[in-house]
């Protein structure tokens, strides 16, 4: 006679709202089935921008986050990275020009460890030597922005060139060695994750800022 297979016993999964807890801080960003709330500790939730934002222009960008915890039928997730949509990195990489891809590892000024890829797109095919002095000034102003910046303002800085410009900073240093068309955050990885504290000046200092405020007029502008 053959086996009778035992019935397994199924168990009705609940849908989770998952909300984002950095970079933008309550958005909804989507929902995920679950047994229980404890498996959902560590799981990713991908989202394209434009769902956050409804601007059709950020279609090409891709944000995950991973899901740290539960209250109730609600999760938080936190960010994890960021990625260029393939089809609409492909489109712009064209012929008689050229691309510079320049990795930067640094640390955000709320302690997060990141590594920003970022890509170049000249409107004219440019010499290797061009090509390195790019890369140089691009890595260089990087360094001196990611420390003060936090995570969110780094990420908001490239998707939306704001609160910092840092776009429009990276073609002006760019420019200066060939014209550029195109430039992108291709991906931003969040290598390890800080405390979340954001540093605070000296005592010292924040006399010195406070004198500075209190003395009036008669400095040099910026």
């Amino acid at each position: 006679m053959p086996r009778r297979r035992a019935k397994r016993k199924r168990v009705s999964k609940t849908w989770y709202q998952v909300y984002a807890d950095d970079i933008f801080p309550g958005q909804w960003i989507g929902e995920t089935p679950a047994n229980d709330p404890e498996s959902l500790i560590g799981r990713n939730v991908e989202v394209v921008l434009r769902d956050i934002t409804g601007d059709f222009m950020h279609e090409k960008y891709k944000l995950w986050f991973r899901i740290y915890k539960v209250d109730g039928v609600k999760a938080y997730a936190r960010f994890e990275k960021e990625m260029l949509n393939r089809d609409y990195l492909r489109s712009i990489v064209q012929r008689r020009s050229s691309r510079i891809d320049v990795m930067t590892d640094s640390r955000t000024r709320d302690g997060h460890d990141v590594r920003v890829f970022t890509i170049i797109i000249t409107a004219v095919r440019i010499r290797n030597s061009q090509k390195h002095a790019i890369r140089m000034r691009v890595d260089n102003l990087l360094k001196q922005v990611i420390p003060e910046l936090t995570l969110e303002d780094l990420v908001k800085s490239y998707l939306f060139n704001e609160p910092r410009p840092i776009i429009d900073e990276i073609k002006r240093v760019s420019t200066k060695v060939a014209p550029i068309k195109y430039v992108e955050l291709r991906k931003l990885l969040l290598m390890k994750r800080g405390e979340g504290e954001v540093s605070k000046p000296a005592p010292e200092e924040e006399e010195l800022v406070e004198g500075s405020v209190a003395g009036g007029g008669g400095g040099e502008e910026a």
